[in-house]
C-alpha cells in the first residue's frame, strides 16, 4: 500500500534508481497475494466440508467490500450534486455506471482512477470461485490458460485486436497494462500448496528460512530493471518472483522475516489497507497542496508522500473502526 502512495504523490524519475518509479508494482502483489488468499480459503473449506458454499463466499466479500467503496460513491455523488459545475462533474456521472458495476477496468477512469484494480478483483471473485465449486478438474488447465492470454497482451501478441475491438485507447488501459496473470499466479500457487506432494516439492526449494530474504533481494533486484517500459519479459519475471515471495513467507512459520511481519504496525497497516487503497489518492491531493505553500526545501515529494501516508492511515483506521467493524460483525454468520 506504501508503494502506490508513493507512486501517486513522488513524480515519476524524481530518483534515478528505476525501482523509486515502480510503486505501481504494489497492486501487482497485492494481486497475488488475493489470488493466493482466496483460493487457499476455497480449497479448505471443500476439504474439510466436502463442497464450496457459493453463497457464503459471496457474502463475505459483498460485507467486507461494498460498504466503504459505495460509500466514497455516495460521497462523490453528494458533492456533485452538492457543486454540479465542478470541474469533473460531468465525468463523474459519465463514469458512474462503471464504477457501480465494477467494470471501470475498461475505460479510461478520471474520478475514481484507482477502481480499476477492484473491479479486476471483483471479476475474479465473480469468475473464479465457481470454477473451484463446479469444475474443480479444469482449475489448474484454465488458470494456466488464462496466464497464457494474459502473457500474449504482456508480450504485445494481441496489440492490433484489442485496438481493433477495444478502441485505440485500449493499450492504455490500466487492466491490459497489468494484466490478470498475478492473480492468476496466486491461484496457482494456492493449488499447489494445498496439495501435500506439491508442498512438498515446493518446500523443498523455498522452506528454507533465508528463503524470503534471498527471493526477496531477487525481486528488488528485478523491480530495479532499467529502462521505463516494463511490458514482456520484465513484468513477468517479476510477477513470478512476487509469487515465490510469497510462497517462501507461507512454507514455514520460522523465517527470517517473521518479526517484521509480525510486528504490530505491519499488521495494522494489513487491517486498514482497502480503506488506504480507497482513500489515499484524495487525501495525498489535499496533503501536496498543502506541502506545496511550505518553504523550500520543506516543500518536497517525500514531505507529500510521508504526510499522505501518516494521513491516509488516520482516515483508514477511524472507518476501518467505526464504519467497516460494525459491518464486518456480520461476516461471522457466513464464515466457512
Amino acid at each position: 500500500m506504501l508503494a502506490v502512495i508513493w507512486h501517486h504523490t513522488v513524480p515519476y524519475q524524481y530518483f534515478a534508481l528505476p525501482i523509486t518509479n515502480r510503486g505501481f508494482l504494489g497492486v501487482d502483489l497485492f494481486f497475488v497475494l488475493s489470488g493466493f488468499l482466496i483460493v487457499t480459503l476455497l480449497l479448505r473449506e471443500r476439504a474439510r466440508r466436502g463442497a464450496i458454499s457459493l453463497r457464503r463466499f459471496y457474502a463475505r466479500r459483498t460485507l467486507r467490500i461494498f460498504p466503504v467503496y459505495y460509500a466514497l460513491l455516495a460521497a462523490f455523488a453528494a458533492l456533485y450534486l452538492l457543486q454540479p459545475n465542478a470541474g469533473s462533474a460531468t465525468a463523474y456521472w459519465r463514469e458512474l455506471p462503471y464504477y457501480l458495476s465494477y467494470t471501470s477496468n475498461w475505460i479510461e477512469a478520471g474520478v475514481l482512477p484507482i477502481a480499476w484494480s477492484l473491479a479486476a478483483e471483483e471479476q475474479f471473485y465473480l469468475l473464479w470461485p465457481p470454477v473451484e465449486r463446479f469444475a474443480r478438474r479444469l482449475a489448474v488447465p484454465l488458470i494456466l490458460a488464462v496466464i497464457g492470454l494474459s502473457q500474449a497482451v504482456n508480450f504485445g501478441l494481441l496489440d492490433d485486436w484489442l485496438q481493433t475491438w477495444i478502441g485505440p485507447h485500449a493499450l492504455s488501459l490500466e487492466i491490459v497494462q497489468a494484466t490478470f496473470t498475478p492473480i492468476a499466479l496466486g491461484v496457482l500457487l494456492a493449488h499447489a500448496l494445498h496439495r501435500p506432494a506439491g508442498f512438498t516439492r515446493v518446500h523443498r526449494w523455498l522452506g528454507g528460512a533465508a528463503s524470503p530474504l534471498l527471493v526477496g533481494a531477487a525481486l528488488l533486484a528485478a523491480m530495479n530493471w532499467p529502462g521505463e517500459d516494463l511490458s514482456g519479459l520484465p513484468r513477468l519475471s517479476i510477477q513470478l518472483l512476487m509469487a515465490l515471495f510469497l510462497a517462501s513467507l507461507v512454507l514455514r512459520e520460522e523465517h527470517a522475516l517473521r518479526r517484521l511481519l509480525r510486528a504490530r504496525p505491519l499488521q495494522h497497516l494489513g487491517r486498514i489497507s482497502y480503506g488506504m487503497y480507497l482513500f489515499h489518492l484524495y487525501i495525498a491531493y489535499a496533503v501536496a497542496k498543502f506541502v506545496a505553500k511550505l518553504p523550500a526545501p520543506a516543500a518536497s515529494p517525500v514531505l507529500t508522500f510521508l504526510f499522505a501516508s501518516l494521513a491516509t492511515a488516520a482516515v483508514a483506521t477511524l472507518s476501518f473502526r467505526y464504519f467497516e467493524t460494525p459491518i464486518l460483525r456480520w461476516k461471522d454468520r457466513f464464515r466457512a
